[in-house]
């Protein structure tokens, strides 16, 4: 069978299985809390201690969910600045992670019609702004989720730095564009650049297709993303921490964030995403909110997201052939197992935290990681999530 339909298949039927009658998101917070049971949590202790003890992260929380309920860990000190230990409550920045929310916002416009993923991404936008193209092949909605776009990265305005030559600052400073380039000035300078590829030919991972896809989907609504990730994703699933701005409640709920980059780790700059970049970067969030995304990815619950969520699932493309293999669904990478199950998963990083979500969906299990340490370029998370779902599955096998 076909790599791409069974990686479907596999999916279709795990929600329907477990769709059928669900609670509610808030029903499922309530009665879910605390039941988790894949894992102990001295189990849990021996993946994520050690990031603590040979700090590569401050604090973290480590939020686990499968089939009967879901429950979060935290470690590492207090709050240095404040005073408050790191819980359920604490505010992360989730980096890249915010791509899939507005994978989410793209698919559930196109089931509505009011969005086409195939389509050209100059439908959307002004003269000029067009994206430039190579020959008569545009760049389409598809090509900015599976990064294959042909766009750079970031622009040339970001003077990226290689975090292995450069200190600390310079990599802040270079991060800084997310905060202060507008929209105009990003459209400007890319529509008089040439792409680094043909559209749809290779995966060139950029943050500016990420920026670029949340302007689009919003200008399809005719609204700021901000108000259509509230109205869309945060309010109908109570996610009620996790947003695009920071008030001075969610300022004093941010875990101070440090420069794992340098030496020595010291304290990184709040950098806030300005309306266009928050789309592929810019959002935070908690634990409690974490747990009710995992549950609505893995179909824990209803909700009016689910067919929207499924639709980000479908394998879209191969970003590497592997061993293992790779393949991207709508800003959701899908790695393939040698058992045959798949994992899908994001990871996120700004200059400050770094972020992790994973799940298995035939094993209905699904792991977020936040922490307040970044390290650019060397997500440390990543490769603990995913340890933890190995392990989970392992546990489950051997109970057969």
């Amino acid at each position: 069978m076909n790599i791409k339909v069974s990686t479907a298949i596999l999916c279709i039927l795990f929600l329907i299985t477990h769709t059928s009658g669900l609670s509610s998101p808030q029903e499922w917070k309530t009665s879910s809390a605390g039941n988790f049971s894949s894992l102990s949590k001295e189990e849990v202790d021996s993946f994520i201690s050690p990031l603590i003890t040979y700090n590569l992260s401050k604090g973290i929380v480590v939020v686990l969910a499968d089939q009967n309920g879901y429950v979060w860990y935290s470690y590492g000190a207090p709050d240095p600045k404040t005073g408050k230990p790191i819980d359920n409550t604490t505010l992360f920045e989730i980096g890249s992670i915010s791509k899939t929310l507005t994978g989410i916002l793209m698919a559930d416009s196109d089931l509505k019609g009011t969005f086409n993923l195939s389509a050209p991404v100059n439908s959307w936008l002004s003269d000029d702004h067009l994206l430039p193209g190579d020959g008569d092949i545009e760049i389409t909605g598809i090509d900015l989720v599976t990064h294959q776009s042909g766009l750079p990265r970031s622009p040339e305005k970001f003077s990226e730095v290689n975090p292995a030559d450069s200190d600390a600052d310079q990599i802040e400073e270079s991060m800084q564009h997310f905060q202060t380039m507008s929209a105009d000035d990003t459209y400007q300078e890319i529509s008089n650049s040439t792409l680094m590829a043909p559209p749809g030919y290779q995966y060139l991972y950029s943050n500016l297709g990420g920026a670029i896809a949340g302007d689009i989907v919003s200008k399809s609504q005719n609204k700021a993303y901000s108000d259509l990730l509230a109205d869309t994703i945060t309010i109908p699933l109570g996610m009620t921490s996790t947003g695009s701005s920071w008030s001075s409640d969610d300022l004093s709920r941010r875990v101070t964030g440090y420069r794992g980059y340098a030496y020595p780790t010291d304290e990184a700059h709040l950098i806030r995403f300005n309306e266009f970049w928050t789309a592929t970067g810019g959002i935070h969030s908690d634990a409690d909110d974490m747990a009710l995304f995992l549950g609505a990815e893995l179909g824990l619950f209803d909700s009016s997201l689910s067919k929207a969520i499924l639709k980000t699932h479908t394998p879209l493309s191969i970003a590497s052939d592997g061993p293992p293999l790779l393949e991207q669904g709508i800003f959701l990478d899908i790695l393939h197992n040698r058992d045959g199950t798949i994992i899908m998963k994001k990871p996120g990083e700004t200059n400050s935290h770094q972020a992790e979500i994973a799940w298995n969906p035939s094993l209905g299990s699904g792991v977020a990681i936040l922490s307040d340490t970044a390290h650019i370029g060397g997500i440390h998370v990543e490769d603990t999530a995913i340890a933890l779902l190995e392990k989970m599955q392992v546990k489950q096998m051997n109970k057969r």
